[in-house]
């Protein structure tokens, strides 16, 4: 009957962990399992039912996730280490792993995004805000703006709400004070680089 489908999933997992959270600013996350001897996902694969017994070995699961890179080339490399991950299977039990396009592709730290940083940056310092210094990926969530890469010379996020605390949960917070401070940064940013040639 083979290992089952449960256990191959946790030994992918795991394999994942193990070998890419080592990974400088590559984040990914299994969000939604579900297994057993029969599944039924629902349409949008966010939810579903699954049905087994403990004395009868699981024969299905699906698991759904993101991945989010620092580079493309990084993020081909993960998905070239994911596949030969998926590809050692326990004995009895097969898996294939689908990459979607519905992700947020990277949006790498190039020298014109960093040039836009310094040039707000100055803003922040000339309206007497301080400096503003770039976070760290891994801290940071995941912006529309991402999909300009490639396109533009100059890309930059988080001009809007600074956010409160409990960062994507029903808990989550906003700082309303921070809107003029930011909407004041950001008028006065495109203003200069209107005056670009």
């Amino acid at each position: 009957m083979g290992t089952g489908a449960i256990y191959e999933a946790s030994r992918i997992l795991n394999e994942f962990y193990q070998q890419l959270s080592k990974e400088e600013n590559l984040t990914f996350n299994p969000g939604f399992i579900i297994g057993g001897t029969s599944l039924e996902p629902n349409s949008d694969l966010t939810g579903g039912t699954a049905l087994g017994k403990t004395n009868v070995v699981a024969q299905s699961v699906i698991v759904r996730g993101d991945i989010r890179a620092i580079s493309l080339k990084q993020l081909e490399k993960a998905k070239n280490m994911m596949v030969s991950i998926a590809s050692k299977n326990y004995n009895g039990t097969m898996a294939e792993i689908i990459f979607g396009n519905d992700g947020y592709p990277p949006l790498a730290a190039t020298d014109g995004n960093k040039k836009l940083l310094e040039y707000y940056s100055n803003v922040s310092n000339d309206l007497g805000f301080g400096p503003v210094s770039n976070v760290n990926p891994r801290n940071a969530g995941a912006a529309d703006i991402s999909f300009t890469s490639g396109y533009v010379d100059m890309a930059i996020d988080g001009l809007g709400l600074k956010c409160g605390a409990n960062d994507h949960t029903v808990n989550e917070t906003a700082n309303i004070y921070n809107l003029p401070i930011q909407a004041k940064r950001a008028a006065v940013l495109i203003y200069r680089l209107s005056l670009i040639d």
